[in-house]
């Protein structure tokens, strides 16, 4: 069972695919190459916005599964940490490998390093860094007038930067391997180390 950040990110990732289909829909042509990139790009940014929303749940999530009101001395120092970690939230905003990952292991102690594979596409941990940087990159580019940054998966052979539909489609899957993993972890670690069931 996914936790409740998942599931929230389920729901969010469920809005690239129909921004994706919309942009694809053969009955909305023509459609210039400008409105079928403008589609792209804001699926990839959505795909993008689902992530940060993710991480940001699951930290709460996490402080409310540790949550043990009964042990005084434990509950004042979790209201000292989540309040510290709520203001690191609000300062989120680029969800790239180092904030998150900086992010999570600060603030719950759990550190995704050796989860964020993606062996499906024999991608280690090295070749999803650099991936999820990218991505947010691309998404920083657009986002503020920037030509598009050239990347194997943004560039057509002859050369032309642009997003595909396939790119996005791969974003997305991208980010739904990191969450699922990350998830599954994350339940992994509470147990271990607050030897709490998680009940997703």
């Amino acid at each position: 069972m996914p936790s409740p950040a998942a599931t929230k990110y389920g729901i969010a990732a469920e809005r690239v695919r129909i921004l994706l289909a919309t942009g694809n829909d053969r009955r909305l042509r023509p459609m210039t190459s400008a409105q079928v990139q403008a589609y792209l790009h804001a699926s990839l940014a959505a795909n993008v916005a689902a992530w940060e929303a993710y991480v940001q749940n699951l930290v709460q999530d996490f402080f409310i599964e540790i949550a043990n009101p009964l042990l005084l001395d434990f509950h004042a120092v979790h209201g000292i940490a989540r309040s510290a970690a709520e203001i690191a939230l609000e300062r989120y905003n680029t969800p790239n490998w180092d904030n998150t990952r900086n992010l999570l292991a600060r603030y719950t102690g759990y550190d995704p390093i050796r989860d964020w594979v993606w062996p499906v596409r024999r991608m280690g941990v090295h070749q999803v860094k650099e991936r999820l940087d990218q991505i947010l990159e691309v998404r920083h580019s657009f986002a503020h007038g920037f030509p598009l940054p050239a990347f194997p998966w943004t560039q057509s052979t002859s050369g032309r930067l642009r997003l595909t539909s396939q790119a996005v489609r791969t974003t997305t899957a991208f980010f739904g391997n990191l969450v699922s993993r990350t998830d599954k972890s994350m339940k992994a670690y509470i147990g271990a180390a607050y030897g709490k069931r998680v009940p997703w």
